[in-house]
């Protein structure tokens, strides 16, 4: 198996570790919190939405006018770096260096936008802008 070959599959394994890693809550389960806002007032949805219980941290305090409720919000997410070590030192008896865990990943804030469209200030619906909510 070649290097680079080696190195694909790890990198990928590790993307997959990091999906693995994320929030748990899935996006059917975001959808179907921020839905049961429908049909409430703008009001109403300020003080009950808690979008920490689907794995978001509010960035802006939401933004409101006739048309829209919108929250900017981030999920917090943890990638791990992949670490590749030389076969041949693994093989020659060399002891690996030890390297902490917070240098072994980083940290991404994926940002998107929850929109609920208001008709005389009840939401009507809710959508999303970015790619990831």
């Amino acid at each position: 198996m070649s290097f680079l070959h080696c190195m694909s599959l790890l990198t990928t394994l590790c993307l997959l570790y990091g999906c693995a890693t994320s929030p748990t809550t899935t996006a059917q389960q975001r959808d179907t919190y921020l839905q049961q806002f429908i049909g409430q007032s703008s009001q109403s949805i300020q003080a009950n939405l808690d979008l920490s219980s689907i794995g978001y941290q509010q960035v802006l305090s939401p933004a409101v006018d006739a048309q829209t409720l919108t929250y900017t919000v981030i999920r917090p997410i943890t990638i791990p770096m992949p670490m590749a070590q030389n076969p041949a030192d693994i093989d020659s008896g060399a002891i690996p260096i030890q390297i902490t865990p917070r240098a072994q990943s980083y940290d991404v804030n994926l940002q998107c936008k929850i929109v609920y469209r208001l008709e005389q200030n009840i939401a009507k619906s809710v959508h999303y802008t970015g790619r990831t909510c």
